[in-house]
């Protein structure tokens, strides 16, 4: 009986399939955690969402901005702009039963017990664990209501629905920058302000942000923070109890998982995109 946990797979069904088999992962007794942004850039989206959906109980995941675009597109609020490894799924037979189950995943996972804390792309610094669950329900909440969209919806163009929900447009701009921090954040400034501008590595960032895990945090320490989002991060030392396990499997990177029984990293190298 095993607890795994493995970064982005972005589509990279073969390279999935290929970690699965090296660690012989067995659904009946092992749990296999996933950092979210199962899907896009990759090849095979359609069939790694069917395979971990298939897990059932045996796979856990939390919601990246990857899976939050699709649910934007099926939803019909970003028609224009979405990418091509949207289509086998948007035209799937089984897309109404992968988009109310997506919809239905956390945006936070807690296991108590292990001492373990997995968003996609990790914690403000400025957030205790009270805190971030309240946020992450509050995301939950609108996804799982009858007007889900509403958390995708433009709070400075028309927002006119949002008596639907009993909210009001401070309240939306506040559970969308919380999404931006479950699902966006790299670097912070000192406050715990986002900086969406760059995305390398921390040795060539400017000098005015820094990494959100480099921070003071509120988060108890005894917790461990399993995170994703970040492949430019690659083999830059990351505090104790903090892991981040997106390689850039999509880019020609790795596929990176980690057996959480013994701290075992496992690393399969991935094809380079076409």
């Amino acid at each position: 009986m095993s607890t795994y946990f493995i970064g982005d797979v972005h589509g990279c069904y073969k390279n999935l399939k290929t970690m699965l088999d090296r660690i012989c992962f067995d659904p009946n007794i092992d749990t296999l955690h996933l950092t979210g942004d199962l899907i896009a850039r990759g090849p095979s989206s359609l069939e790694v969402l069917r395979l971990i959906h298939n897990f059932r109980s045996s796979a856990r995941l939390v919601l990246g901005n990857h899976e939050l675009h699709l649910l934007k597109t099926y939803f019909g609020m970003d028609n224009k702009n979405h990418k091509d490894y949207f289509n086998a799924i948007l035209n799937a037979p089984d897309l109404e039963e992968l988009m109310y189950w997506l919809r239905h995943q956390p945006m936070l996972f807690i296991d108590e017990n292990k001492k373990i804390i997995m968003t996609h792309a990790g914690i403000s610094p400025n957030w205790d664990i009270r805190a971030a669950k309240k946020y992450a329900q509050e995301i939950e909440k609108i996804l799982v209501s009858d007007n889900p969209y509403l958390i995708f919806k433009n709070i400075y163009k028309d927002i006119s629905d949002l008596h639907k929900i009993q909210i009001n447009k401070k309240k939306l701009a506040q559970i969308q920058e919380h999404i931006n921090v479950f699902t966006r954040m790299r670097y912070v400034y000192l406050n715990g302000k986002l900086d969406f501008k760059y995305k390398g590595a921390p040795k060539n960032a400017p000098k005015n942000i820094y990494p959100w895990f480099s921070l003071k945090k509120l988060i108890d320490p005894t917790y461990n923070i399993i995170f994703g989002h970040w492949s430019a991060l690659k083999s830059i030392q990351v505090p104790s109890g903090i892991y981040g396990l997106d390689s850039g499997c999509c880019w020609g990177g790795a596929l990176t998982l980690l057996r959480w029984e013994n701290k075992e990293t496992i690393c399969i190298p991935c094809t380079p995109p076409a």
